[in-house]
Protein backbone atom coordinates (compact mmCIF):
# COMPACT_ATOMS: atom_id res chain seq x y z
CA UNK A 1 0.00 0.00 0.00
CA UNK A 2 2.83 2.30 0.82
CA UNK A 3 4.46 1.68 -2.57
CA UNK A 4 1.11 2.28 -4.29
CA UNK A 5 0.64 5.62 -2.53
CA UNK A 6 4.21 6.52 -3.35
CA UNK A 7 3.66 5.80 -7.03
CA UNK A 8 0.40 7.77 -7.04
CA UNK A 9 2.16 10.79 -5.47
CA UNK A 10 4.98 10.54 -8.00
CA UNK A 11 2.47 10.50 -10.82
CA UNK A 12 0.63 13.50 -9.34
CA UNK A 13 3.86 15.44 -9.02
CA UNK A 14 4.76 14.58 -12.59
CA UNK A 15 1.31 15.66 -13.78
CA UNK A 16 1.48 18.98 -11.91
CA UNK A 17 5.00 19.63 -13.23
CA UNK A 18 3.83 18.86 -16.76
CA UNK A 19 0.86 21.22 -16.38
CA UNK A 20 3.13 24.00 -15.09
CA UNK A 21 5.59 23.56 -17.96
CA UNK A 22 2.78 23.47 -20.52
CA UNK A 23 1.08 26.53 -19.05
CA UNK A 24 4.36 28.48 -18.87
CA UNK A 25 5.18 27.55 -22.45
CA UNK A 26 1.74 28.72 -23.57
CA UNK A 27 2.12 32.04 -21.74
CA UNK A 28 5.57 32.55 -23.24
CA UNK A 29 4.24 31.78 -26.70
CA UNK A 30 1.35 34.21 -26.22
CA UNK A 31 3.71 36.94 -25.02
CA UNK A 32 5.99 36.38 -28.02
CA UNK A 33 3.08 36.49 -30.41
CA UNK A 34 1.95 39.80 -28.92
CA UNK A 35 5.32 41.43 -29.57
CA UNK A 36 5.93 43.50 -32.67
CA UNK A 37 8.26 41.71 -35.18
CA UNK A 38 10.77 44.58 -34.91
CA UNK A 39 11.49 43.34 -31.36
CA UNK A 40 11.78 39.61 -32.02
CA UNK A 41 12.62 38.73 -35.64
CA UNK A 42 16.22 37.88 -36.56
CA UNK A 43 16.26 39.35 -40.08
CA UNK A 44 14.66 42.65 -41.09
CA UNK A 45 15.12 44.41 -44.41
CA UNK A 46 13.60 47.31 -46.30
CA UNK A 47 13.42 48.75 -49.78
CA UNK A 48 11.89 52.14 -50.42
CA UNK A 49 12.12 55.63 -51.80
CA UNK A 50 13.86 58.60 -50.17
CA UNK A 51 12.65 62.07 -51.27
CA UNK A 52 15.06 64.63 -49.80
CA UNK A 53 15.65 68.30 -50.35
CA UNK A 54 19.38 68.81 -50.75
CA UNK A 55 22.13 71.37 -50.33
CA UNK A 56 25.49 70.55 -51.91
CA UNK A 57 28.60 72.73 -51.60
CA UNK A 58 31.98 71.62 -52.93
CA UNK A 59 35.44 73.18 -52.96
CA UNK A 60 38.39 72.02 -55.10
CA UNK A 61 41.59 74.05 -54.68
CA UNK A 62 39.60 77.27 -54.98
CA UNK A 63 36.27 78.35 -56.38
CA UNK A 64 34.39 81.60 -56.99
CA UNK A 65 36.90 82.86 -55.68
CA UNK A 66 37.61 81.58 -52.15
CA UNK A 67 34.07 80.28 -51.79
CA UNK A 68 32.58 76.83 -52.24
CA UNK A 69 30.69 76.03 -55.42
CA UNK A 70 26.99 75.56 -54.67
CA UNK A 71 26.32 72.85 -57.24
CA UNK A 72 22.57 72.83 -56.76
CA UNK A 73 22.26 76.59 -57.22
CA UNK A 74 25.00 77.20 -59.80
CA UNK A 75 23.92 74.39 -62.11
CA UNK A 76 20.17 74.47 -61.58
CA UNK A 77 19.74 71.06 -59.96
CA UNK A 78 16.29 70.20 -58.68
CA UNK A 79 15.85 71.08 -55.02
CA UNK A 80 14.43 67.62 -54.35
CA UNK A 81 15.08 64.18 -55.80
CA UNK A 82 13.51 60.73 -55.56
CA UNK A 83 16.07 58.01 -54.91
CA UNK A 84 16.17 54.31 -54.01
CA UNK A 85 16.87 53.37 -50.40
CA UNK A 86 17.97 49.96 -49.07
CA UNK A 87 18.33 48.76 -45.48
CA UNK A 88 19.06 45.52 -43.61
CA UNK A 89 19.24 44.49 -39.93
CA UNK A 90 20.59 41.16 -38.65
CA UNK A 91 20.12 40.25 -34.98
CA UNK A 92 22.99 37.79 -34.88
CA UNK A 93 22.65 37.25 -31.11
CA UNK A 94 20.24 38.04 -28.30
CA UNK A 95 21.87 41.39 -27.51
CA UNK A 96 23.68 42.32 -30.73
CA UNK A 97 22.73 43.35 -34.25
CA UNK A 98 24.41 44.40 -37.50
CA UNK A 99 22.84 47.04 -39.78
CA UNK A 100 23.49 48.17 -43.34
CA UNK A 101 22.00 51.03 -45.43
CA UNK A 102 22.55 52.48 -48.89
CA UNK A 103 21.28 55.30 -51.07
CA UNK A 104 22.68 57.46 -53.88
CA UNK A 105 22.01 60.68 -55.78
CA UNK A 106 23.16 61.65 -59.28
CA UNK A 107 22.77 65.12 -60.86
CA UNK A 108 24.24 66.97 -63.85
CA UNK A 109 23.24 70.04 -65.88
CA UNK A 110 24.55 72.74 -68.23
CA UNK A 111 24.55 76.42 -67.27
CA UNK A 112 25.88 79.74 -68.48
CA UNK A 113 28.11 80.89 -65.61
CA UNK A 114 27.16 84.12 -63.88
CA UNK A 115 30.66 84.49 -62.42
CA UNK A 116 34.12 82.97 -62.77
CA UNK A 117 34.74 79.56 -61.21
CA UNK A 118 38.21 78.33 -60.31
CA UNK A 119 38.26 74.54 -60.29
CA UNK A 120 41.57 72.76 -59.72
CA UNK A 121 43.99 74.33 -62.24
CA UNK A 122 41.26 75.71 -64.52
CA UNK A 123 39.29 78.96 -64.65
CA UNK A 124 35.80 78.66 -66.14
CA UNK A 125 34.96 82.25 -67.08
CA UNK A 126 31.75 84.14 -66.54
CA UNK A 127 29.48 83.71 -69.58
CA UNK A 128 30.89 80.27 -70.46
CA UNK A 129 28.56 77.35 -71.15
CA UNK A 130 29.69 74.81 -68.57
CA UNK A 131 28.35 71.40 -67.53
CA UNK A 132 28.63 70.36 -63.91
CA UNK A 133 27.68 67.13 -62.21
CA UNK A 134 27.86 65.26 -58.92
CA UNK A 135 27.35 61.66 -57.87
CA UNK A 136 26.87 60.85 -54.20
CA UNK A 137 26.73 57.39 -52.63
CA UNK A 138 26.29 56.70 -48.94
CA UNK A 139 26.95 53.34 -47.25
CA UNK A 140 26.17 52.95 -43.55
CA UNK A 141 27.31 49.94 -41.53
CA UNK A 142 26.60 49.69 -37.82
CA UNK A 143 27.17 47.24 -34.97
CA UNK A 144 24.87 47.80 -32.01
CA UNK A 145 24.09 46.32 -28.62
CA UNK A 146 20.66 46.24 -27.03
CA UNK A 147 20.83 47.88 -23.58
CA UNK A 148 17.28 47.22 -22.47
CA UNK A 149 14.34 45.37 -23.97
CA UNK A 150 10.78 44.70 -22.88
CA UNK A 151 7.37 43.64 -24.09
CA UNK A 152 6.88 46.96 -25.89
CA UNK A 153 10.26 48.63 -26.24
CA UNK A 154 13.92 48.30 -27.21
CA UNK A 155 16.80 50.69 -26.54
CA UNK A 156 20.34 50.26 -27.79
CA UNK A 157 23.47 51.90 -29.12
CA UNK A 158 26.71 51.18 -30.89
CA UNK A 159 29.36 52.29 -33.36
CA UNK A 160 29.46 52.38 -37.14
CA UNK A 161 30.80 54.01 -40.30
CA UNK A 162 29.13 56.29 -42.83
CA UNK A 163 31.24 55.75 -45.98
CA UNK A 164 30.55 58.66 -48.34
CA UNK A 165 31.68 58.42 -51.96
CA UNK A 166 31.57 61.75 -53.83
CA UNK A 167 32.39 62.31 -57.49
CA UNK A 168 32.12 65.81 -59.03
CA UNK A 169 33.06 67.21 -62.42
CA UNK A 170 33.08 70.37 -64.55
CA UNK A 171 33.52 70.54 -68.31
CA UNK A 172 33.52 73.42 -70.77
CA UNK A 173 35.67 76.24 -72.10
CA UNK A 174 38.44 77.35 -69.77
CA UNK A 175 40.94 80.21 -69.82
CA UNK A 176 44.52 78.93 -70.24
CA UNK A 177 47.66 80.45 -68.79
CA UNK A 178 48.47 81.86 -72.27
CA UNK A 179 45.14 83.67 -72.38
CA UNK A 180 43.58 81.28 -74.91
CA UNK A 181 40.46 79.14 -74.49
CA UNK A 182 40.25 75.35 -74.64
CA UNK A 183 37.68 72.69 -73.77
CA UNK A 184 38.56 70.82 -70.60
CA UNK A 185 36.93 68.30 -68.29
CA UNK A 186 38.03 67.87 -64.70
CA UNK A 187 36.65 65.18 -62.38
CA UNK A 188 37.40 64.62 -58.72
CA UNK A 189 36.45 61.52 -56.72
CA UNK A 190 36.95 60.67 -53.07
CA UNK A 191 35.65 58.18 -50.51
CA UNK A 192 35.41 59.49 -46.97
CA UNK A 193 34.87 57.06 -44.05
CA UNK A 194 33.19 58.87 -41.16
CA UNK A 195 32.91 56.78 -37.96
CA UNK A 196 29.94 57.50 -35.73
CA UNK A 197 28.31 56.78 -32.41
CA UNK A 198 24.61 56.06 -32.44
CA UNK A 199 21.49 55.29 -30.41
CA UNK A 200 18.13 53.82 -31.34
CA UNK A 201 14.79 53.39 -29.58
CA UNK A 202 11.67 51.43 -30.56
CA UNK A 203 8.28 51.68 -28.86
CA UNK A 204 5.50 49.30 -29.91
CA UNK A 205 2.03 50.01 -28.44
CA UNK A 206 0.83 46.75 -30.00
CA UNK A 207 2.05 44.00 -32.34
CA UNK A 208 1.11 46.06 -35.44
CA UNK A 209 2.40 49.56 -34.70
CA UNK A 210 5.95 50.73 -33.94
CA UNK A 211 7.38 54.19 -33.26
CA UNK A 212 11.09 54.38 -34.02
CA UNK A 213 13.95 56.84 -33.60
CA UNK A 214 17.61 56.71 -34.55
CA UNK A 215 20.41 59.20 -33.88
CA UNK A 216 24.01 59.13 -35.17
CA UNK A 217 26.62 61.81 -34.51
CA UNK A 218 30.39 62.20 -34.68
CA UNK A 219 33.25 64.61 -35.37
CA UNK A 220 36.78 63.48 -36.15
CA UNK A 221 40.11 64.63 -37.51
CA UNK A 222 42.59 62.00 -38.70
CA UNK A 223 45.59 62.80 -40.86
CA UNK A 224 44.39 64.20 -44.18
CA UNK A 225 40.69 63.98 -43.26
CA UNK A 226 38.42 65.86 -40.88
CA UNK A 227 34.66 65.65 -40.78
CA UNK A 228 31.41 65.91 -38.86
CA UNK A 229 28.18 63.97 -39.07
CA UNK A 230 24.56 64.31 -37.95
CA UNK A 231 22.06 61.61 -38.96
CA UNK A 232 18.61 61.78 -37.30
CA UNK A 233 15.66 59.58 -38.33
CA UNK A 234 12.31 59.43 -36.50
CA UNK A 235 9.61 57.23 -38.00
CA UNK A 236 6.52 55.05 -37.71
CA UNK A 237 5.94 51.55 -39.08
CA UNK A 238 2.91 49.29 -39.45
CA UNK A 239 2.95 45.50 -39.78
CA UNK A 240 0.49 44.74 -42.60
CA UNK A 241 1.04 40.97 -42.72
CA UNK A 242 3.06 38.50 -40.66
CA UNK A 243 6.24 39.05 -42.69
CA UNK A 244 5.50 42.33 -44.50
CA UNK A 245 5.11 45.89 -43.23
CA UNK A 246 5.42 49.52 -44.28
CA UNK A 247 7.33 52.42 -42.72
CA UNK A 248 7.28 56.19 -43.04
CA UNK A 249 10.39 58.02 -41.81
CA UNK A 250 11.83 61.52 -41.89
CA UNK A 251 15.60 61.75 -42.26
CA UNK A 252 18.01 64.61 -41.62
CA UNK A 253 21.57 63.92 -42.80
CA UNK A 254 24.28 66.57 -42.48
CA UNK A 255 27.84 65.70 -43.52
CA UNK A 256 30.81 68.06 -43.66
CA UNK A 257 34.34 66.99 -44.56
CA UNK A 258 37.69 68.54 -45.42
CA UNK A 259 40.52 66.57 -47.00
CA UNK A 260 44.00 67.02 -48.41
CA UNK A 261 44.79 63.96 -50.53
CA UNK A 262 46.64 63.41 -53.79
CA UNK A 263 43.29 62.92 -55.59
CA UNK A 264 41.38 65.85 -54.14
CA UNK A 265 42.28 68.77 -51.93
CA UNK A 266 39.15 70.56 -50.83
CA UNK A 267 35.91 70.08 -48.94
CA UNK A 268 32.34 68.79 -49.21
CA UNK A 269 29.29 70.00 -47.25
CA UNK A 270 26.04 68.13 -47.92
CA UNK A 271 22.60 68.30 -46.28
CA UNK A 272 19.76 65.92 -47.15
CA UNK A 273 16.42 66.08 -45.39
CA UNK A 274 13.04 64.64 -46.27
CA UNK A 275 10.61 61.71 -46.00
CA UNK A 276 11.13 58.11 -47.02
CA UNK A 277 8.56 55.38 -47.61
CA UNK A 278 9.74 51.81 -47.13
CA UNK A 279 8.31 48.33 -47.63
CA UNK A 280 9.74 46.12 -44.89
CA UNK A 281 10.21 42.38 -44.58
CA UNK A 282 10.95 40.29 -41.53
CA UNK A 283 11.53 36.66 -40.60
Amino acid sequence: MSNSKHNIMKNLYALVFLLIITHSSTLFSQETEKKHPILIDKYQFGIGMFYPSKSIEIGVDGSVPNEDIEFGKDFGFNNTELTLFLGFDWHFSKKWKLSFEYFSLNNSNKRVLEEDIMWDDFIFEKGSNVKGGINFKMYRTYVGRIFTKGQKHEFGGGIGIHAMNVSAFLEGDVLTSEGDHSFEKSRKTITIPLPNLGLWYFYTPNKKLALTARFDVFAISIGEYSGSLWDITPGISYQVFKHVGVALNYRYLNIGAKFDSTDWKGNVDIIFQGPSFTITGNF
